[in-house]
């Protein structure tokens, strides 16, 4: 169930787009205190990030594949 999730939110920060994800990054970095929820959504945006830079075309792909589970 974890996993699912974490899938989900990796999804939908990937499909924000590199600006917004990379915008994100650099507000919760400018944090002096990061509580673990801060420092989970930091490694989020971390993941997503690479896989926006690294694979876009795969990105998009597991978006539109998400989208369509979530569909049905």
């Amino acid at each position: 169930m974890n996993i699912q999730r974490s899938v989900a939110r990796d999804a939908v920060a990937i499909s924000k787009g590199l600006d917004f994800v990379k915008n994100e990054i650099s507000f919760y970095e400018t944090m002096s205190k990061k509580t673990k929820s801060v420092k989970k959504r930091l490694e989020r945006l971390y993941t997503a990030q690479e896989h926006l830079i690294n694979s876009p075309k795969e990105s998009k792909s597991l978006v539109d594949q998400l989208k369509e589970i979530n569909q049905i």
